[in-house]
């Protein structure tokens, strides 16, 4: 296992986005703030409400990280699921990360800038509207290695600030392991950084879509978080998509009966069980 993990780094570099989104991205419709300068950049949120929205809501809130192997990617990654949740109620958020192409950083930096982009989120939770108690941390692929992050290893600059209350995680990288070669593009050792070496008996509730046949981020490593969030005592479920590879969850978006439309139905009975939506929504 530890041979196969340990090409998950080189693999994530090489991999397309299905998409291929732009950047800078565009978000039609949505609102922009600066949560951070850094690498001499200012760093975004774009921000997402509902039609209704007003500041004295406390809405549920999705903070979303884009893939791309800590090396490139685009807040537009999950720009459909922002407005699908949006629309449902929720305040949605899109994050903007530094990455190696752009920045010339490792990934050290990404988890630094996801850590802050929550806590941003959350010190100012009563300006956006939003319930701090229901604030849900997602990605995929290497953005979802950081919302994983977020719910497992401890935060020494920002404290509780930067943890949320759940997690919906897409094929992600919950398993970091490398030899000394990944150090210049981790930043830091490889276990530092990965989700499975720092889970702990609070980690916040998750859901996983992981496909069987994933080359890139091995299904078997999703298997492995899951059962270690079980073993500590928290609420994990990990939802097979059998035959499919690394980014099943973002294709086929007109087809209703498409992958990316059975993990958004999932993804809200999740939230129905944890009394975050209504049945109905």
């Amino acid at each position: 296992m530890k041979s196969i993990l340990y090409l998950i780094i080189s693999l994530l570099i090489t991999i397309p986005l299905s998409a291929k989104p732009a950047y800078p991205a565009v978000i039609k419709g949505a609102d922009t703030v600066v949560y951070k300068n850094a690498s001499g950049i200012d760093l975004k949120l774009f921000i997402l409400k509902p039609e209704s929205w007003s500041a004295s809501d406390k809405r549920p809130a999705i903070v979303f990280y884009f893939g791309g192997g800590w090396h490139g990617g685009s807040p537009s990654h999950f720009e459909s699921h922002a407005n699908y949740y949006a629309d449902k109620g929720f305040v949605t958020f899109l994050v903007d990360y530094r990455v190696r192409s752009r920045n010339n950083t490792p990934a050290i930096r990404a988890v630094e800038d996801a850590q802050d982009a929550f806590a941003y989120v959350r010190k100012h939770a009563e300006d956006f509207g939003i319930d701090p108690q229901r604030m849900i941390a997602s990605g995929g692929s290497a953005g979802g290695h950081l919302a994983a992050v977020l719910g497992t290893i401890k935060d020494k600059r920002n404290g509780d600030l930067s943890e949320p209350n759940a997690m919906v995680l897409f094929n992600p990288v919950c398993v970091v392991q490398g030899e000394k070669m990944t150090l210049r593009r981790l930043g830091v050792p490889a276990e530092e950084i990965s989700p499975y070496h720092h889970i702990h008996a609070s980690s916040p509730p998750s859901i996983i879509y992981h496909g069987t046949d994933d080359t890139v981020v091995p299904y078997k490593s999703a298997e492995m978080f899951h059962e270690k969030m079980i073993e500590q005592g928290n609420v994990s479920m990990l939802v097979p998509f059998e035959g499919k590879g690394h980014g099943f969850f973002n294709r086929n978006k007109q087809n209703a009966k498409s992958d990316y439309h059975k993990t958004l139905k999932l993804t809200d009975a999740f939230f129905y069980k944890l009394g975050w939506a209504s049945a109905d929504r």
